[in-house]
């Protein structure tokens, strides 16, 4: 039963892999104010890093995606998206962020 079981995670990672990456400007895109941050995980899959905190009924938080070359941040209020970030990195220099896809920064302003 485990070697059914690991050759089925085995085939699973490998289908995951060929797929690519999630982080493209076209899931980019899809993400969009007032979504859960469940429906921005269908979109792009767990985040590197997740942070949040709560107070008086409100909560906050940011979740970021990253891979090789492409970096995605959205934050939350209330488990609802406020604002999202989307940067890419050429193989020299530091990240560039691109002001196409910067959208709602006059939230966090």
């Amino acid at each position: 039963m485990r070697v059914h079981r690991r050759l089925g995670f085995a085939i699973l990672l490998m289908c995951l892999a060929a797929c690519g990456s999630r982080l493209s400007q076209e899931n980019f895109d899809k993400v969009r104010e007032g979504m859960s941050q469940k429906e921005v995980r269908e979109i792009l899959g767990e985040p590197a890093d997740a942070s949040g905190a709560s107070l008086l009924g409100l909560s906050s938080g940011e979740a970021v995606w990253k891979d090789d070359k492409t970096t995605i941040s959205v934050h939350f209020l209330n488990d609802k998206v406020v604002s999202k970030e989307m940067s890419r990195t050429e193989k020299k220099g530091p990240p560039q962020k691109d002001s196409r896809t910067a959208e709602y920064d006059h939230f966090w302003s």
